[in-house]
């Protein structure tokens, strides 16, 4: 038995030990399309799905260089929104992906902040996982289409 107990605890130890970690800080551009149903009086439902490039400024972090792709919804009520909610999937210069869930809130045709959670990967990032703060600042384009300044920094552990 004790034994077993100096192995489970060298295991566990070994783990921590060689997990990588690391902090990120990426910001790029991307487009979205859009589906809204406009209420009037600044109430509508709006749902997206788009991609945006990412640059870190974090060197040596696994998402620079990315891009990722998003799909998501809001519902504004008199401009406002705290409902944001989805996923997206980044694409890793190495090939791998990392999956991560987010929320937000802020005002209608400006942008918006939030949270969010690394929830899996790919490959060597299959047992991800981190969280941080999202932020993006809408811009004027492509009618039909929103487009965004996209900044997330946080830190993740694989």
């Amino acid at each position: 038995m004790k034994k077993l107990i100096i192995a489970f605890t060298f295991t566990i130890i070994s783990t921590l030990a060689f997990a990588d970690t690391g902090k990120f800080n990426a910001a790029g551009a991307g487009s979205w399309s859009v589906n809204m149903m406009d209420a009037g009086n600044g109430n509508m439902s709006i749902t997206y799905d788009g991609n945006a490039g990412l640059i870190d400024k974090e060197p040596g972090s696994i998402f620079d260089k990315s891009t990722m792709h998003c799909i998501g919804g809001l519902t504004l009520v008199s401009g406002k929104f705290d409902d944001e909610t989805g996923m997206c999937t980044f694409y890793l210069i190495d090939g791998e992906k990392v999956f991560m869930n987010y929320k937000g809130k802020g005002t209608g045709g400006q942008g918006g902040s939030g949270t969010f959670v690394i929830v899996g990967g790919t490959g060597k990032y299959e047992k991800i996982s981190g969280s941080g703060f999202s932020s993006r600042q809408n811009l004027r384009g492509k009618a039909g289409m929103a487009h965004s300044l996209n900044q997330m920094s946080g830190e993740y552990t694989f």
